[in-house]
């Protein structure tokens, strides 16, 4: 079955938002954003004080029942099948206006590397964005990545079309040449202290593109895991229809401040004015370097991957 979204997913999309808001399956969080500059690259902190409201669960704690929301989305929320083996499904507690969600049909854990099948779906699901928007895909694998759920599922939210991410400014500083498979080495932002890796995609990529590009990214990370003794896998995934970004991760917040997929390419979330003050004084930066692995220089030639 192929993996075609509906020709009007998107007005399907937001006339589905607005009636899952009114009648109050959608809880969207209010919320407003600043920019705090680090070097070249602008962090955008949204700033939501009623999070501070909902009880978050520690990784060291035991969920009170095996509830998945994913085996059976509520009706109000979901959106339509994307092939076989996908749900697209509204999220249920928005901060930014139609964010919706990729999820398996059949539960497959969220520890698990995406597989091409993944990657295709969440390509086409990049096609969505409506005027004036781009799609930020992400992807936070693992406990220690930030990831709220077990079950698998890739997130997509609007970003502004003019948006320049950490990904778009690493890309800008170039990319070496090599024999390795897809011809280049990864890019790395010279100036930010942990590690991550961000590859550039074609204009058209079939799945086989994808998979080669995100296995040369997973296997850098890998890696920096290994050589960081760092036993347990966990990584921030991000992509646009421009790049494809992975960053190793070894704790999923830093004093109280969660952080996943999208504060590490630059878009940071905190719950009161306090915690975006300490974001202010310590540096983003700073901040995103304390949950990932500190930047080690790489020897690619040397390396095998």
């Amino acid at each position: 079955m192929s993996l075609n979204l509906p020709e009007s997913f998107k007005e399907l999309l937001k006339s589905k938002f607005e009636s899952a808001v009114d009648s109050g399956s959608l809880k969207f969080t209010e919320s407003h954003e600043e920019l705090v500059q680090d070097g070249d690259i602008t962090f955008k902190v949204r700033i939501a004080p009623s999070l501070a409201q909902k009880p978050i669960l520690r990784q060291d704690e035991q969920p009170k029942s095996n509830f998945n929301p994913f085996l059976k989305p509520e009706p109000d929320l979901y959106l339509a099948p994307l092939g076989s083996d996908y749900s697209l499904v509204l999220n249920k507690f928005s901060i930014v206006p139609y964010h919706f969600l990729c999820i398996t049909k059949d539960f497959k854990p969220q520890s698990s590397p995406l597989s091409e099948r993944d990657l295709e779906a969440t390509w086409e699901c990049l096609n969505t964005a409506i005027e004036g928007s781009k799609i930020l895909a992400f992807y936070n694998c693992g406990k220690l990545s930030g990831a709220s759920q077990d079950h698998k599922h890739i997130q997509f939210i609007p970003i502004p079309e003019s948006a320049q991410l950490l990904p778009d400014i690493a890309l800008t500083y170039g990319l070496e040449q090599s024999k390795d498979a897809i011809g280049q080495f990864p890019a790395r932002h010279p100036n930010v202290p942990f590690t991550h890796f961000v590859l550039p995609l074609p204009k058209a990529p079939v799945g086989e593109d994808l998979a080669m590009i995100f296995s040369s990214l997973l296997a850098r990370t890998l890696t920096a895991l290994r050589n960081y003794n760092q036993s347990k896998i966990a990584f921030n995934f991000a992509m646009t229809k421009d790049w494809m970004f992975i960053a190793p991760r070894t704790q999923e917040s830093y004093d109280d401040i969660a952080i996943n997929s999208t504060g590490m390419v630059g878009m940071l979330l905190v719950k009161s004015e306090e915690q975006f003050e300490k974001i202010k004084q310590l540096g983003p930066l700073t901040l995103t370097s304390s949950v990932g692995i500190p930047k080690a220089e790489i020897d690619e030639k040397h390396e095998d991957y």
